[in-house]
């Protein structure tokens, strides 16, 4: 590893510790894609830092070429949990039932890594089950603690692992919710899984599916948090090293396609099913380990850049104004590669916490999403296109009043009233 304080670049595979790595995938550098700053913080200078995808030769694992000091980024986390989202509280629902069914037992303890403010643990509580959170952010730890879901400020791995068995007890289920592709030491995180689950037990993974994203074109799953890119068969050697079998998989539409992995210890009381052969059968049937198999997706971020600049560089020369709606984190790696920093005017989004913030690096202002109307914004590029629909639904009146909302996502459309 060659580290400078605040980006270390890793040269060994995060799941096999080769050093036989290439890069399939060349983005725009970005700043922490969620450190939306105050006004009055405006002359504070964002680092930019890489954002390149590599691929192991030897496993095909894809990773990013380094990582972000994690400090920097969850200090001032911003990011918002699921407690408010229907469709995310739905999900959860699920996903407890699926756990549930994996044991017979009365009394359960269940560990979440990640666990963000308690949302996706509070519907393990809701069944009677004693749950525990780490979560590496102080806000949103705190915010959990709050609500009474006992939660730890603390980054997940062997030495966590160790306090936690010692106060707590064994795990009967591990959950790693969208966070197993943040963790920086993959094999540190399990090793400590491996220690604190119990002989029964089930560590069940839930995370983006990088067959989805290269399939889908999901370009905002790229930023500085994401560190791996997993799809099946990687992961079942990357536990078997590790004494532990991944027995189940199921593809879920979480964030347009995840998967859910669950796992126990080699010789568990659960079997082997046929959704992890035919998931690997997939996924080597369309060369998932190939070198070329982003090119795909490099040509649609180019494709998108090309058609927004066609139309909107001559339309801001002329003082047409130009916002964007969604201030998520993907909206970072957005503006930095379809290169929007001369086009928008200032962004808007619902979040009542993102408001009156300006975004990293490019310093563009947050407006609630009424100033579309009040600042008469021309053109809307949709910066969360997964709620695409949903915003344009909630404000038809902006295309009724002759506005025009651009859709970079799945493919590029500009939307308006004929």
């Amino acid at each position: 590893m060659k580290n400078n304080n605040s980006f270390t670049l890793v040269k060994d595979c995060k799941l096999c510790k080769s050093l036989d790595q290439i890069k399939v995938l060349a983005l725009s550098p970005v700043p922490i894609g969620d450190r939306y700053l105050p006004e009055s913080e405006k002359s504070m200078v964002l680092e930019n830092f890489p954002m390149d995808i590599m691929m192991c030769k030897a496993c095909g694992h894809y990773q990013n070429s380094g990582f972000v000091n994690p400090e920097l980024i969850y200090a001032h986390y911003l990011s918002r949990p699921a407690t408010t989202n229907p469709v995310l509280s739905d999900a959860y629902k699920s996903y407890v039932a699926d756990l549930l069914k994996l044991t017979t037992k009365t009394e359960l303890f269940a560990v979440e890594a990640g666990s963000n403010d308690g949302a996706f643990v509070s519907y393990l509580q809701e069944n009677g089950i004693k749950v525990l959170g780490v979560e590496p952010s102080p806000n949103l730890s705190k915010q959990a603690n709050e609500r009474s879901i006992p939660t730890l400020n603390d980054y997940f791995g062997f030495e966590v692992s160790k306090k936690i068995k010692e106060e707590y007890g064994e795990a009967d289920f591990f959950v790693a919710n969208h966070t197993f592709s943040n963790i920086i030491d993959n094999n540190d995180f399990v090793k400590g899984v491996k220690n604190i689950l119990s002989a029964s037990g089930v560590f069940s993974m839930q995370t983006h599916y990088h067959l989805s994203v290269i399939e889908k074109d999901l370009v905002e799953n790229f930023t500085h948090e994401h560190l791996s890119g997993f799809y099946v068969k990687p992961l079942v050697s990357f536990f078997e090293s590790h004494s532990l079998e991944l027995f189940d998989v199921k593809v879920v539409p979480a964030k347009e396609g995840s998967i859910r992995c669950f796992i126990q210890h080699q010789g568990g009381p659960n079997k082997l099913q046929q959704s992890v052969l035919d998931t690997i059968a997939y996924e080597e049937s369309i060369g998932m380990d190939q070198i070329d198999r982003h090119d795909s997706l490099t040509n649609f971020i180019e494709t998108i850049k090309m058609k927004l600049h066609d139309l909107l560089d001559s339309e801001v020369d002329k003082g047409k104004i130009v916002a964007g709606f969604g201030t998520s984190i993907g909206a970072t790696t957005f503006s930095y590669n379809y290169e929007l920093g001369d086009l928008l005017s200032f962004f808007v989004d619902d979040d009542p916490y993102r408001h009156n913030l300006i975004s990293p690096g490019l310093q563009i202002p947050v407006f609630p999403s009424k100033m579309i109307y009040e600042k008469k914004a021309d053109y809307v590029i949709i910066m969360a296109p997964l709620y695409a629909d949903a915003i344009m639904k909630n404000n038809q009146k902006y295309l009724d009043e002759g506005g025009t909302f651009i859709k970079i996502w799945p493919k590029f459309e500009v939307i308006k009233n004929a």
